[in-house]
């Protein structure tokens, strides 16, 4: 049976100031911290996809910057190469997304997505149309969504995580056109030790479970029973 591993490390940067030359009223004169993330999936040694993350925090305001590129077992699923940003802002325990703009940059499957968001409920732009004849996504399983995006920030920056345990954690997410929840739990404490050097130290090993809710054709649903369990070691510490 294969199984699949992800490295997912968090790295808090700052925090700076903002500004030159005299500060800004409101949210722009706040000092500001930088989060990075990245992180590879693996299935018996194949990728399954890489993404780099870039977070901006200033107050409760967060933007997001992001590249991800699918590979091996997922691309059977969906193949993507996306560019994507999000802001919002942090809501106590959890996020509230405000916008949302992807890009899937692949020639022969270009996609523009962007969501907007009102009191937690999401609205679309597509371009190209989705056509969701038949497995539409109902006004009331959006609501109260995170992004993609927005998403890895939220199990990234342990917002609503228990205290202790980043692992445990649930993201529920609509991307334009599927809705779906990210759950994470604890498997246990364990070392890192990244062969690039970038990290070595303690580090949560949590299990990810990807549930699939609607908007999903019948044959993706399908394939989907055979994904493999996915895996991730989570690592938080500051420079």
């Amino acid at each position: 049976r294969f199984a699949a591993f992800g490295l997912l490390a968090a790295v808090w940067l700052g925090p700076c100031a903002w500004g030159a030359g005299g500060a800004e009223s409101g949210q722009s004169a706040l000092p500001a911290s930088r989060l990075q993330t990245a992180m590879t999936l693996y299935a018996g040694g194949i990728t399954l996809g890489k993404l780099d993350m870039d977070a901006t925090i200033r107050g409760d305001d967060y933007h997001l910057v992001a590249n991800l590129e699918t590979g091996g077992m997922v691309n059977a699923l969906w193949q993507a190469e996306i560019q994507a940003t999000s802001s919002g802002k942090i809501a106590g325990k959890t996020l509230a997304p405000a916008l949302y703009d992807s890009f899937n940059t692949q020639r022969s499957k270009k996609q523009q997505v962007s969501l907007t968001y009102e009191n937690g409920a999401p609205r679309l732009y597509a371009d190209p149309v989705y056509s969701t004849t038949g497995y539409e996504v109902k006004p009331e399983e959006k609501k109260d969504t995170l992004d993609p995006l927005s998403a890895v920030m939220y199990i990234v920056s342990t917002v609503g995580a228990e205290a202790g345990n980043a692992c445990a954690v649930t993201a529920h997410v609509f991307d334009g056109r599927r809705r779906y929840d990210v759950e994470l739990s604890k498997i246990k404490d364990t070392q890192v030790n990244m062969d690039n050097g970038l990290y070595k130290g303690k580090a949560l090993l949590c299990e990810i479970r990807y549930k699939q809710l609607a908007g999903f054709r019948p044959k993706l649903l399908k394939a989907s029973d055979s994904f493999p369990k996915i895996y991730a070691w989570i690592a938080s510490f500051p420079s």
